[in-house]
């Protein structure tokens, strides 16, 4: 798929085209390849990234199939973004304008973590931006990177090492997710975990679970090719979901230490609570808005807990994610299925992700004259 982290930085006095190509969210089952304005006069504190790459996420297709989920329709409070508004949150790009003398030096690539926070909320003085009572983030509540350039506080920009390819390098964002619900949500060194869902999420969190001591990881998901990639990244068994009640042998205590639910549906997350142990923890990272019903008297007369974990934190998740890709400890190729071109993304993107029963696991975006041959 060829190695987009190579191109030339851009200098601070190169001319750029006033108009580019954006991927918008304008209404539910409304998304648009459109031709906008370059963001032009920087806020101070704020640059320029050329994008290299962009992941399309599960959210983004859930706000395509049934939102408005967060895309706001009326001006956001901390961003001032109102719809339409440009899609991609899992962005990788070149700084070629700054207005902020403390982000990285024009020319470094970067991933853009892209959650904006108030700082001063009760939630942002603990460090829980992910939490903050008007937590607006690009691509969602802002303008993100499903585009030719992005506009983003420099604060977000993390430097990425040479040599990584920015098609990987989108998987920096969801690996800061999985990162955060195993580092605050399960103490995992040397327990045992089962990851629920074998998508880009869950096939990252098996490695990330590996690298940061988890004695047994299992990974549980309905497609045969899934369950075979998960073994080939590391997991010591891969289940399907309807032979989760094999755990309950393979386990002295009668299950995991701690389930991960990576595929966002509430089957998988009564699986994830079902089958921890006695005294065991479920963690629900996959996103959705249906109901869980739950057995109330297993849940209490077993001790167990389910729990959540959302988003990710720039100066903590971020540089543990970029560590664990940089060193080999997380392998992100095999996860990148496809790369399309920009003006392709709701064609060759979300349409067929949306569709279903395709082999896909990360569609990654790149501008269309940055697609390899």
């Amino acid at each position: 798929m060829g190695d987009l982290s190579t191109a030339t930085a851009t200098r601070t006095d190169t001319p750029l085209p006033e108009v580019m190509t954006a991927v918008r969210w304008w209404a539910r089952g409304d998304v648009r390849v459109d031709s906008v304005a370059v963001p032009g006069d920087l806020e101070t504190g704020w640059v320029l990234v050329e994008v290299e790459a962009c992941g399309i996420c599960g959210t983004d297709l859930e706000e395509y199939l049934h939102g408005p989920i967060v895309s706001p329709v009326e001006p956001h409070p901390l961003t001032g973004a109102q719809v339409p508004v440009t899609l991609g949150h899992e962005t990788v790009g070149r700084i070629v304008r700054s207005n902020d003398p403390d982000a990285p030096p024009v020319g470094t690539l970067v991933a853009v973590e892209g959650n904006r926070f108030c700082g001063e909320c009760f939630w942002c003085l603990r460090r829980e931006f992910p939490l903050c009572r008007m937590l607006g983030s690009l691509g969602q509540m802002g303008d993100g990177g499903l585009a030719d350039y992005l506009a983003a506080p420099g604060y977000m920009c993390v430097p990425l090492p040479a040599g990584l390819p920015a098609a990987e390098a989108t998987l920096v964002e969801p690996l800061s997710v999985v990162v955060r619900a195993l580092r605050r949500r399960a103490r995992i060194a040397d327990g045992s975990i089962a990851v629920v869902g074998a998508g880009t999420l869950g096939l990252l969190a098996v490695q990330a679970a590996k690298a940061m001591g988890a004695r047994d990881v299992v990974a549980i998901d309905p497609q045969p090719g899934r369950r075979a990639l998960a073994l080939t990244l590391g997991a010591d068994a891969a289940l399907d979901v309807d032979e989760v009640h094999l755990l309950a042998d393979r386990y002295p205590a009668g299950g995991p230490d701690w389930a991960l639910e990576c595929a966002g549906s509430t089957a998988a997350a009564e699986t994830a609570l079902g089958l921890v142990r006695r005294g065991g923890t479920a963690v629900l990272v996959g996103v959705h808005d249906a109901p869980i019903p739950v057995n109330m008297l297993r849940l209490v007369l077993d001790e167990r807990t389910i729990t959540a974990s959302v988003s990710h934190v720039w100066d903590e998740d971020f540089p543990e994610a970029i560590r664990l890709l940089s060193s080999g400890a997380v392998t992100a190729a095999p996860l990148v299925t496809s790369v399309i071109p920009l003006s392709r993304t709701v064609a060759d993107g979300m349409d067929v992700l949306a569709r279903g029963g395709s082999d896909q696991i990360k569609i990654v975006v790149v501008p269309d004259s940055k697609v390899p041959s």
